[in-house]
């Protein structure tokens, strides 16, 4: 009985032995084969294509797979599970490797540069206890862009001052649109939004509004749509300073330009009713002299 017993622990111990020597011989490895798009764009989805290869060895039993998107990426609730492979899938000859499609969606609020993501794999159809992992660096572009706002010009007759804006980040924009809330620096008169359109990276453009300000700091919202068309939303602000537009030459001083042409036309009325006058003169002079 002893003898029996001591057989049978003798053989158990065997069999662990040779599913751990059959483990052993099973040798995974992972990797990213694509990313799309590169780099990934905040607030827009990427496309992840790994590959585990040596899935094909008998040994492994097949496999299983799972993802960690970590803070910069969230997964599809689809993807939140194991993926698995069952064993015997591949057979000898057959492909050797198991292509595990990923879509995940990119936080708005990730960091520019790389971000982590973590893959945790074994053998077997159900993800041991202690897998394996392994990190991987996805790029991330950061779509928020940014910009400069300076007092081009003011027309203190008009009342229209002029803003310029500069695209200053690396980043394409739409639909920009210039918001100048009420505060005691600037008076504005009519619509306090002006939508300036696209504006690409490194470029800049104007808008004008009907206004009176007083020297100091202007604040405004600018609202753009970045290039993964997500609608942001960043406070600016910008410094008036009323003697960079006192006493300058052409339209920003001086009779405006409608002034200068009801005048000349008024001249020439006058001179017009004076030559019509004299020329009546002359002709009564003529005539007199005729008579005489």
């Amino acid at each position: 009985m002893k003898k029996r017993g001591k057989l049978v622990l003798s053989s158990f111990f065997f069999a662990i032995l040779l599913i751990s020597l059959a483990s052993a011989a099973c040798t995974l490895e992972v990797s990213l084969v694509n990313q799309d798009p590169y780099p990934a764009v905040q607030g827009d989805t990427v496309k992840f294509l790994f590959q585990v290869s040596g899935v094909g060895d008998a040994s492994c039993n097949g496999a299983s797979f799972q993802l960690d998107p970590g803070y910069s990426f969230t997964l599809n609730s689809q993807d939140m599970g194991v993926k698995s492979l069952s064993g015997g899938t591949f057979t000898q000859g057959n492909k050797n490797e198991w292509n595990i499609p990923y879509t995940l969606q990119v936080n708005r609020d990730a960091f520019d540069g790389d971000a982590e993501v973590t893959v945790l794999y074994s053998a077997g159809s159900t993800l041991s206890i202690s897998p394996l992992s392994k990190k991987f660096d996805i790029r991330i572009q950061d779509s928020h862009a940014d910009f400069e706002i300076d007092v081009k010009n003011y027309n203190p007759l008009t009342k229209i001052i002029t803003f310029e804006i500069s695209n200053i980040a690396n980043v394409d924009t739409t639909l920009l649109k210039i918001n100048i809330p009420e505060q005691d620096n600037i008076e504005i008169k009519g619509s306090n939004v002006n939508i300036v359109g696209d504006l690409d990276a490194q470029e800049y453009t104007t808008a004008d509004f009907e206004a009176t300000p007083k020297d100091g700091e202007i604040l405004m919202t600018v609202s753009y749509t970045d290039q993964a068309g997500v609608r942001r939303t960043i406070e600016k602000s910008t410094t008036y300073d009323s003697k960079y537009f006192e006493g300058r030459a052409g339209k920003n001083s001086g009779i405006p330009i409608s002034a200068w042409v009801i005048i000349i036309v008024v001249i020439g009325l006058i001179a017009f009713w004076f030559y019509k006058r004299n020329q009546k003169k002359k002709l009564i002079a003529e005539r007199r002299k005729n008579l005489k």
